[in-house]
């Protein structure tokens, strides 16, 4: 097989693994503010969704993510998705639409297929500048892979906690 394929195979599989957990989220929960350090839903989805947006938009593909043009922000009423070491401060303790954020979901998600549709197996081996370092596109788009299943693990719990459905399976 292919790499190119394997790549497009394993965002299908965390995509059918975590949609469960992520696309059915209420207001209540995904504003919901966990006790001790955890993160509310919100905050986690918004820092996942900001993290493929910008991963693959800026960095892979030299343009504005999507969070930008299509300004979001306004639309959820953050002025960025939360980074690591920034931005959690703003999400934590405002009431955000859960409909709002899986919609940004949805386009990010949109644009990500276009992305993998269009690239060619030349590309994966091109260097970019990503978690410090140079990278090949192959490996950033691993790590996309990786870090939203992460998170949509994160997301499962804490609905689970709430009483909610977690794991789709």
């Amino acid at each position: 097989m292919e790499t190119l394929e394997y790549l497009r195979r394993l965002f299908a599989t965390a995509r059918f693994l975590t949609d469960g957990a992520i696309w059915d989220v209420t207001d209540d929960q995904l504003n919901w503010t966990p006790p001790g350090t955890a993160n509310p839903v919100s905050a986690i989805l918004l820092h996942a969704f900001g993290g493929e947006d910008g991963l693959i938009q800026r960095t892979l593909r030299g343009r504005p993510t999507i969070w930008e043009a299509d300004r979001w922000g306004e639309k959820i009423g953050v002025p960025a998705p939360p980074t690591i070491g920034s931005g959690w401060e703003v999400v934590m303790g405002k009431r955000l639409s859960a409909s709002s954020v899986l919609d940004y979901g949805r386009a990010v998600r949109a644009a990500t297929d276009e992305y993998l549709a269009s690239v060619n197996p030349e590309e994966l081996d091109r260097m970019v500048t990503a978690f410090g370092g140079e990278r090949p596109i192959a490996d950033v788009l691993s790590a996309t892979v990786i870090h939203f299943s992460l998170h949509a693990g994160e997301v499962a719990a804490l609905k689970g906690v709430q009483g909610g459905k977690g794991l789709p399976v």
